[in-house]
């Protein structure tokens, strides 16, 4: 999608969806609401129309065909070029509508990064379900069950010998779902792993498991077997930002401390999207939510913030850009670099040594 062009022009379609304010209610009206600025666009009678063919089969699609069953949606669409993408998602987008050459893939690019797929075992002492949270939504994988034997009135050598059996009872069932789980791995490769149940079959389940495995657990608590899918996702959710932050901190932290170090690093606007032009940006990262408004010559010569008549270098004509973020993640793509969107701690440490954007150069 990144590399996709067409000069009779792409729409790009993001839609979040509120339950609580009843958004839900009427489909077709937030569909029309979403992509009516975009009749405010400078554009030919040529376009014009395409436009208005574009907007016609959204309308078309929201009215008839369309179900809604995500938070939100993400919608790509060129009539001439067969182009027709929707995809929903249980994660939040920001509202977008955009018709242009290209789609605008920068924010659903910074989606796909910021969520891992995350395995969830949760383990008792006779059963464990097999759980996959990817983009918010979660998925029943496996279920285990094992006969785990009762208490015993015995006393002596012969509750001694009933409670090394159930001991060992524990063990071989523990030892199942870790059997169960990498089978997951194999069939559908995970980032991370969450373990949840009662302490003593949480313990016995995460002392057997494999380096593998061992090395993905992002953290452990005490939880019930039946835990709805809502609560299972409400606890990735919660890792999940707390990774984000953390490592979008780190970053930053060492795009500053490269920085001090004379580093092959650029940091502000200026600086990175020069390195952008020039291909020298092996990572490129954005503060979540920043953007700025400027200029770019349409033969790659030049970017700038402020307005200028003419590109410095070409003298032809500069093109106005509302959203140099989204422009400065598309010439990433183009040039096979990464993009990397921060929040938190680590998106306020960026605003304020690098007015919110940044680069890791090859050279």
């Amino acid at each position: 999608m990144a590399r996709f062009r067409s000069p009779e022009g792409v729409l790009s379609l993001y839609l979040t969806f509120d339950p609580a304010a009843g958004e839900r209610r009427d489909i077709r009206a937030a569909f029309v609401d979403a992509i009516k600025p975009l009749d405010q666009l400078p554009l030919s009678d040529g376009q014009r129309a395409r436009l208005e063919e574009e907007q016609a089969l959204v309308q078309e699609f929201a009215g008839s065909r369309f179900a809604l069953h995500g938070r939100s949606v993400i919608l790509f669409s060129c009539r001439p070029r067969k182009l027709w993408q929707v995809f929903q998602l249980q994660a939040p987008v920001r509202p977008l509508a955009r018709f242009a050459e290209r789609p605008a893939v920068a924010q659903m690019a910074a989606i796909l990064d910021e969520h891992e797929r995350y395995a969830v075992a949760l383990v008792d002492k006779d059963e464990a379900r097999l759980l996959s949270v990817y983009l918010g939504q979660a998925e029943q994988r496996a279920r285990i069950a094992d006969k785990y034997p009762g208490q015993t009135k015995m006393g002596g050598w012969a509750a001694a010998r009933y409670s090394h059996h159930r001991d060992a009872h524990l063990h071989a069932h523990v030892l199942r779902v870790a059997e169960a789980l990498l089978d997951e791995l194999r069939r559908q490769p995970f980032d991370r792993l969450l373990v949840g149940g009662p302490d003593e079959a949480r313990s016995a389940f995460l002392h057997v498991l494999p380096r593998n495995l061992r090395e993905r657990v992002a953290g452990s608590f005490l939880a019930e077997l039946f835990l709805t899918d809502e609560e299972v996702v409400e606890r990735v959710r919660a890792v999940e930002a707390a990774a984000l932050s953390e490592a979008g901190a780190r970053l930053v932290s060492d795009l500053g401390n490269a920085i001090g170090a004379g580093g092959l690093v650029a940091l502000g606007w200026g600086e990175t999207l020069q390195a952008l032009l020039e291909g020298r940006v092996h990572k490129l990262v954005l503060a979540e939510g920043i953007t700025r408004q400027g200029s770019v010559c349409p033969e790659g010569h030049a970017a700038v913030l402020q307005p200028l008549p003419a590109c410095p270098f070409c003298e032809g004509p500069l093109t106005p850009v509302d959203d140099l973020a989204e422009w400065a993640a598309e010439r990433a793509f183009d040039t096979d670099a990464r993009v990397e969107n921060v929040r938190g701690d680590g998106a306020q440490s960026l605003v304020a040594g690098g007015d919110g954007i940044g680069a890791v150069l090859r050279y």
